[in-house]
């Protein structure tokens, strides 16, 4: 026989061991709860994307600091030593002992001024994106679940229907055949609801990555507010078009690049009095395959010459923004006011659809010999006016916010968080 204790400590053990399963399985298995008002607040402080272009305008900020700083003395040993071999070399030491001497530092300050704006916007549309795809990804999932139970509901229906017809088939009142017909379109039904389920799945997982919710971390949605469509009015493109453009940092980015350009050309002009070493910022990139030479030679023409090219470039590059924009906003426009045309007629095709098919499912109760077919034709005219009115609907919510995306307006009026000093390090350790 074993020892009480032996039998103590082994159900010890064992509960011990079965605590840490429960406990091990509570905290991977959770589920969090979305709704549409915290998907800006989510995406600002979570999104992978947004903390990494925060980082990123956190770093073009303080090279602005860096450059102020580089105005000031500093003491370069190398440069004192070389004075006293070569007393020709004093002048270079101007840079060193008096930097705010050199037109080129305080150019180059300038310039990582505007580039930090430039890099600011180009945050700020970066975030405005992100929140439209998380709200879109909220509606369509939300649609899509929708969309889910209600073909869930037609297949048990369908799969009462089907008892029935067996039923009168073994009894010899209906034609034999017409269950297999009815189990035909079930086995569809279910078809349908698992493809449904992966797209809701992916819908899902896409939603929680972008909200910066971990894997392990089930997300259910709150159910859709719809607004009443049938007071809302068409739209027209020439309300919006000046607000968007006006508005747009996609557009005010390359202003604030093309102002950049200018500084560029004139510390070309003044590199005769020496050349800036400091950084132009993480945004500076756009202006380094132009070559600046120290002191008097002949490179400063061609150098004005290709910021001359690189500023046609850049204005180039505006405008194709500025079209881009123009016709997005006109496809949001059109396809608002096509769905709005459309909605009382796919209200009213749910409508008579349902009607159909709940008459037919009547007569079939009542025992009265209707065709199978004909039923199942209902049923999916049914599923099909189903799908369109719920596309409709969920295309409204996306095409407002759209809308709101492209004139900054509602959510999008704000700007995204910035990360002050001393928050760097703490905002790379989230998640």
């Amino acid at each position: 026989m074993r020892s009480p204790i032996l039998l103590l400590c082994s159900a010890v053990l064992l509960s011990t061991s079965v605590a840490f399963a429960f406990s091990d399985a509570s905290q991977t298995v959770s589920e969090n709860q979305i709704t549409l008002k915290q998907i800006v607040e989510k995406v600002s402080n979570e999104n992978y994307l947004v903390l990494e272009n925060a980082l990123r305008t956190y770093q073009s900020k303080e090279a602005i600091h860096s450059a102020r700083a580089n105005l000031l003395p500093s003491l370069n040993v190398w440069r004192v030593i070389s004075v006293v071999f070569e007393p020709t070399s004093m002048v270079g030491m101007i840079e060193d002992v008096a930097p705010f001497l050199v037109p080129g530092n305080w150019l180059r300050l300038k310039e990582q001024k505007l580039l930090h704006q430039a890099e600011m916007q180009a945050y700020r549309a970066l975030w405005a994106n992100e929140v439209m795809t998380a709200k879109a990804l909220f509606v369509n999932s939300n649609s899509d679940l929708n969309l889910l139970r209600h073909v869930g509901e037609i297949r048990k229906e369908m799969e009462d229907l089907l008892l029935i017809v067996r039923t009168r088939e073994m009894m010899g009142v209906s034609k034999p055949g017409l269950s297999r017909d009815l189990e035909i379109r079930i086995l569809a039904l279910k078809e349908d609801e698992r493809a449904l389920k992966v797209l809701v799945d992916q819908e899902l997982d896409s939603l929680s990555y972008i909200l910066g919710i971990q894997g392990n971390v089930s997300v259910t949605l709150e159910p859709l507010q719809f607004p009443d469509f049938e007071k809302l009015e068409p739209l027209s493109y020439e309300d919006f078009e000046f607000r968007a453009l006006d508005n747009a940092p996609e557009v005010k980015q390359f202003d604030y690049i093309l102002a950049a350009a200018d500084y560029v050309k004139k510390e070309v002009y003044w590199s005769v009095l020496g050349t800036s070493t400091a950084s132009r910022g993480v945004s500076g990139g756009v202006f380094d395959d132009i070559p600046i030479q120290s002191g008097l030679g002949f490179g400063a023409g061609p150098a004005i010459e290709i910021i001359k090219a690189k500023k046609e470039s850049l204005k180039l590059q505006k405008r194709g923004v500025v079209e881009t924009l123009k016709r997005q906003l006109q496809n949001v426009v059109r396809n608002y006011n096509l769905d709005l045309e459309n909605y009382s007629s796919m209200k009213r095709r749910v409508q008579l659809s349902l009607e159909s098919l709940e008459f037919l499912k009547s007569r079939i109760r009542l025992g009265e010999d209707i065709d199978i077919l004909e039923l199942i034709e209902a049923s999916r005219n049914h599923m099909q006016a189903e799908t369109a009115f719920a596309g409709v609907k969920a295309r409204f919510l996306t095409q407002i916010d759209r809308l709101e995306r492209l004139l900054f307006a509602s959510d999008y009026e704000g700007n995204p968080p910035v990360i002050e000093h001393g928050e760097a390090a703490a905002t790379t350790g989230r998640n």
